[in-house]
């Protein structure tokens, strides 16, 4: 996926997203589900289903140890925008 609008669009799709972003820059490291489930209050089917965008349009990385583990793509500009943003309006603490 390299339109920026499409892009844009599948990451801010849904206030499911918005939040997972908010929990995920929160945290500063890798999530289970689990941990987004507890952070966000969305049911884990939305996460997984929210988190599989995510990860399709580069925003989130997935790594699988013990669990599949979750975290913000540091290297993407898009997301890195984002978060920046959500701190700067107060909507992510440090």
């Amino acid at each position: 996926m390299s339109d920026p609008r499409e892009i844009m669009e599948t990451g801010l799709g849904s206030i499911g997203k918005v939040k997972i972003i908010r929990a995920l820059a929160e945290e500063g490291k890798l999530a289970t589900i689990y941990v987004l489930h507890k952070r966000t209050g969305l049911k884990r089917e939305d996460i997984k289903g929210n988190l599989d965008d995510l990860v399709r349009i580069g925003w989130v990385r997935q790594a699988r140890y013990a669990n599949v583990v979750y975290g913000i793509n540091p290297e993407n500009e898009y997301v890195a925008r984002l978060v920046q943003l959500f701190r700067e309006t107060g909507y992510v603490q440090p």
